[in-house]
């Protein structure tokens, strides 16, 4: 008989938080994966492939997304590859290990994506061949 409209208004700005903190760490991740040298940056805003990116950009083999799957192994393997992400991101590892640590990972993942720093491609580039200077053609007499 009596309808209420109480609570909408907090579903409504529930979800406008989640997605700005989701595009908080996803900027975050694809500025990082910038500064690396990762060959598709834009992979951090898809849920599943910025968890490979992630992998990737720590220098782990391709099977450690698996272990992202392993209940509570997965915050070992997770804070693992921040870590390393964090050193070759020329960071010191602990930006990496503040990653698992609530309100802290809001920090750590900053300074990691938006501070300038002394970055060094550890990503494995694809290798270019540069064409052959030409040379000037010798004119016969």
């Amino acid at each position: 008989m009596y309808e209420s409209n109480y609570g909408n208004e907090f579903g409504v700005l529930f979800y406008l938080f989640f997605f700005a903190v989701y595009f908080y760490f996803s900027f975050a991740q694809y500025k990082i994966a910038q500064k690396i040298g990762h060959h598709s940056s834009w992979w951090a805003f898809i849920p599943f492939l910025s968890a490979f990116q992630l992998v990737q950009l720590a220098g782990k083999q391709w099977w450690w997304f698996l272990l992202f799957f392993v209940p509570v192994l997965n915050i070992v393997f997770y804070a693992i590859c921040w870590i390393e992400t964090a050193k070759n991101c020329s960071h010191p590892p602990i930006w990496g290990f503040l990653t698992i640590i609530p309100f802290l990972n809001f920090i750590s993942v900053g300074i990691m994506g938006f501070t300038h720093g002394n970055y060094h491609k550890s990503y494995p580039q694809p290798q270019h061949q540069q064409p052959a200077p030409r040379q000037p053609e010798k004119v016969s007499q």
